[in-house]
């Protein structure tokens, strides 16, 4: 199947002016920002901002991911220096890292 880019462009640009863009919720403010994160990796950080005590069983009931997922992901986003676990893995938290608020 072969399709026209510029006309498919042009149509999403005339298609989007006629429609005004609006966010699923207004008053809430985004996790902080990575460069190349995942839709998991921003899903996950969206709950943690919400409950930065969250497990990750909870956090993997929440986003229909396996914990084994949820796992990978955290790890990848200590990895990255945008999370880190405080006071360990039983009575701890999650905490974004200072340097990574944009």
């Amino acid at each position: 199947m072969h399709v026209d880019w510029n006309k498919v462009e042009n149509e999403t640009k005339s298609q989007s002016a006629n429609h005004e863009v609006q966010s699923a919720k207004a008053g809430e403010e985004l996790p902080p920002k990575c460069k190349n994160c995942t839709l998991e990796e921003v899903a996950l950080l969206r709950i943690v901002q919400k409950n930065p005590s969250a497990t990750q069983k909870e956090i993997a009931a929440e986003i229909g991911k396996s914990e084994r997922t949820v796992k990978t992901i955290t790890i990848a986003l200590q990895e990255k220096n945008i999370l880190r676990r405080v006071n360990g893995k039983r009575n701890g938290y999650w905490e974004f890292v200072e340097d990574s608020i944009i």
